[in-house]
């Protein structure tokens, strides 16, 4: 990540481009509440993006959604991404 925590503010476009060098992971953003917002499959050697509009105010987590080993159930960032700003 470039930083501790993303800021992100209500219903901005925000794109997200993750990579892998090793193997298929999912790349999963998750509420407070531990649903998912969305997911996708990340692939060795590309650049896999996804853009999305954030229209809930919270910190949200990132999580590895494919299974990549024993250890990858540690692959988990709570409150990597603040959003902020929605009415609600």
């Amino acid at each position: 990540l470039p930083s501790e925590q993303l800021a992100v503010k209500c219903n901005d476009l925000t794109e997200f481009n993750v990579t892998s060098d090793d193997l298929t992971y999912g790349f999963g953003v998750f509420r407070p509440d531990n649903t998912m917002v969305f997911q996708m499959q990340v692939v060795p050697g590309h650049d896999n993006l996804i853009r999305w509009e954030f229209n809930k105010n919270g910190d949200y987590s990132i999580r590895s959604t494919e299974y990549s080993g024993p250890e990858g159930a540690q692959m988990i960032v709570p409150n990597a991404i603040k959003v902020t700003g929605c009415a609600e």
